[in-house]
């Protein structure tokens, strides 16, 4: 419904899960998966088991660099072809929009450097509705809240005592009065927490 705010979301979720964060070529664009037909399949799988299973070609097709032929990827013919669908989400495309999710990917990147319980942090998850997922993270005195509506309809919950916004990480989430947290569609918050609820 929304794939920009869902792959923005998904991409500062996995970055703020414990654990290194993966980020597969591609989804800092927020690609989709390729529909490949059959008789350009590479991938063993796919050709063996069609139309069932259509093999992992759909998430290997060329980077899109460019618009231009063959995605800026290569002046030869790629292995896989480049869909069409991807030539207006490639990077040249992408750096000159500020609200691309390739730019929302390198700000809250830079973001999240600053916030070590984000990448070395211990987790907690809290008890959230679905399709919310909510949990802390905590390092050496910093404790942070982060909150995600996987969903595309908007949510309200309760979140925290003491949580206090946090600014700079390109998520909509808007806390109110008496502690209730408004999220849009496929947004998330960020929050400072008292040390003690980490």
């Amino acid at each position: 419904q929304n794939e920009r705010a869902l792959a923005r979301l998904l991409l500062a979720m996995v970055c703020s899960l414990r654990g290194s964060a993966c980020v597969y070529q591609g989804e800092e664009l927020g690609l989709t998966e390729a529909d490949i037909p059959f008789e350009l399949l590479r991938d063993p799988y796919g050709i063996n088991f069609w139309p069932e299973f259509k093999g992992r070609d759909g998430c290997r097709t060329p980077m899109p660099w460019t618009a231009g032929q063959h995605a800026g990827f290569s002046s030869a013919q790629p292995w896989l072809p480049v869909p069409g669908e991807h030539l207006p989400l490639s990077v040249a495309e992408q750096q000159q929009d500020p609200a691309s999710v390739l730019n929302f990917f390198r700000n809250f990147t830079q973001w999240r450097r600053a916030h070590a319980a984000l990448s070395r942090g211990d987790i907690h998850f809290l008890d959230a509705p679905e399709p919310v997922l909510m949990f802390s993270r905590a390092l050496q005195g910093e404790a942070m809240l982060a909150v995600f509506n996987l969903g595309p309809d908007p949510v309200t919950l309760c979140v925290p005592a003491g949580v206090t916004p946090l600014a700079g990480h390109g998520l909509g989430g808007a806390l109110q009065p008496g502690g209730m947290l408004r999220l849009a569609g496929y947004d998330g918050f960020f929050g400072q927490l008292p040390p003690t609820q980490g």
